[in-house]
């Protein structure tokens, strides 16, 4: 019987040898669709400009969130066509000097997106209408300063103060308020409805004493990795814009999303202590602009409500039934008492808006975008009018050095001529 010849057996591997030849091939095939992945987001958004963008914002240890400086970068969503240039100082803006030239009369336009306005190009934003508008009116030697990082509240805008604008020498300081500022200034709140997003936030919070305390962003120990990655690869960006969807805190209010809470009449005890918080934070603002000499008020910027007279319908048909104590005024009203408590000067910008809408017969989007809830060109340019004509009423501008110069704005009810979008 014939002898069958032994085989030799290859030796096994080691389990670490498993385990490490393992991870590199996983490492390597990552690293070669990370590159497919990056090479077809470069050409897609080349051929496909209605979604186009690239970060240009970062994680910042003071404010939680600032804009890179010195960049360029086209953002488009769909409906609207936006380049964002931000200056050498970080900021959507033209290019400023820290110190202001002799006989200028700056104005600090300070706020979150509405400010910031990713949206539009730049010479369509509220600030630089301004300027066009103060120069139309003979006030030649005027500069409009743009401070906008989308997603602030009024705490992180008291901590820009301090720590960009004031650098800037500003005489008047326009901080613009939106609705959901009371949210952001609450270290409950907002992570709740926010998730994730919000770890990245200082905080002032009430003390056993009722005294505000402090509470500094979260340290990001990945910060300069990340930052990196972002500002060289596409891939990291849409990674993090497809993450931030994914909303970890996703509370209700009434079958809402909470931050609607607002809104709500009367308002609970943690909402309470948000309305608390940024009364205090208003004020302290207006003590540190005050103490550098410069004049400060505070304009509103109108909600869904003020804008749309069928925003019932609109909401119902959205969001689903309206709870029984929900009250778009809210906000106003609230403003309007710590205006009279605390001497804070608080300007609403929807009655003018209001009254542009009706003069001009403007139909829903209005002022804004079918497909982004944020002004578009026409929204920015009556924006800037109604600011003008509010700081003109309010003796906040100096003289006109035009003897034939209006000294404001016409007035919508009696013009018949709109702006070009």
């Amino acid at each position: 019987m014939a002898q069958i010849a032994d085989t030799p057996i290859e030796p096994s591997l080691p389990v670490w040898k498993k385990l490490l030849y393992g991870a590199i091939s996983t490492v390597v095939v990552l690293l070669a669709l990370a590159i497919i992945a990056e090479i077809a987001l470069r050409v897609f958004v080349v051929f496909v400009p209605s979604f186009r963008s690239a970060p240009f914002r970062q994680y910042d240890p003071v404010l939680g969130e600032s804009l890179f400086p010195s960049v360029r970068v086209n953002h488009s969503r769909g409906c609207f066509q936006g380049l964002v240039v931000t200056n050498q100082w970080g900021f959507r803006d033209r290019e400023r000097t820290l110190e202001k030239p002799p006989g200028e009369f700056r104005i600090a336009l300070v706020g979150d997106s509405v400010v910031e306005a990713a949206q539009v190009q730049p010479g369509q934003v509220m600030n630089i209408k301004m300027e066009e508008l103060l120069a139309a009116s003979g006030r030649k030697n005027n500069e409009v300063l743009s401070f906008g990082i989308e997603g602030i509240g009024t705490t992180q805008e008291l901590l820009l103060y301090k720590e960009k604008v004031r650098q800037f020498h500003p005489d008047l300081v326009v901080l613009m308020f939106v609705d959901n500022d009371i949210m952001n200034n609450s270290s409950t709140i907002q992570p709740k409805a926010y998730g994730i997003r919000t770890w990245y936030a200082p905080y002032y919070n009430l003390g056993p004493n009722g005294g505000l305390v402090f509470q500094p962003v979260q340290r990001d120990a990945l910060w300069p990795v990340g930052s990196f990655l972002e500002r060289h690869f596409l891939l990291t960006y849409y990674i993090e814009h497809a993450a931030e969807r994914i909303n970890i805190g996703n509370s209700k209010w009434q079958g809402l999303p909470l931050e609607w809470q607002v809104y709500a009449t009367p308002e609970d005890p943690e909402w309470s202590n948000a309305w608390t918080v940024t009364e205090r934070v208003l004020k302290l603002m207006q003590d540190a602009v005050a103490g550098d000499g410069a004049k400060f008020v505070v304009i509103k910027h109108p909600s869904f409500s003020d804008i749309a007279p069928d925003w019932r319908e609109r909401f119902e048909k959205s969001m689903g039934t309206i709870p029984p104590n929900f009250d778009p005024a809210t906000v106003q009203r609230g403003l309007q008492d710590i205006s009279n408590r605390d001497n804070i000067p608080i300007d609403f910008m929807a009655p003018y808006m209001q009254a542009y809408r009706d003069s001009h017969h403007l139909q829903f989007p209005y002022f804004s975008y079918t497909c982004e809830t944020h002004f578009a060109p026409l929204g920015h340019e009556v924006a800037a009018e109604a600011i003008i004509q509010d700081l003109a009423a309010r003796h906040l501008l100096p003289p006109a050095n035009s003897p034939s110069a209006t000294s404001m704005p016409p007035n919508p009810r009696t013009s018949n001529s709109a702006p070009t979008q």
